[in-house]
């Protein structure tokens, strides 16, 4: 599973670490167990589904950041 970290407030924010050709499915009805990843319980709930992201390609080492 891949890198993450949470913090908590007002609002989740959410820090996720992909490494190239690495697939990740999002939570964006925040009712899954397995927060900030995908468990299929937006299928329960009215609201969004999830997101896929997937890492093409890595980055040149002098741009790396946070987006």
């Amino acid at each position: 599973m891949a890198d993450h970290e949470t913090t908590w407030g007002d609002h989740p924010r959410t820090t996720v670490r992909l490494r190239p050709g690495e697939r990740v499915t999002l939570c964006r009805c925040f009712q899954s167990k397995n927060f900030p990843f995908c468990d299929g319980s937006h299928r329960e709930v009215a609201g969004r589904g999830p997101v896929t992201v997937v890492v093409l390609q890595e980055e040149p080492s002098e741009s790396r950041g946070v987006i």
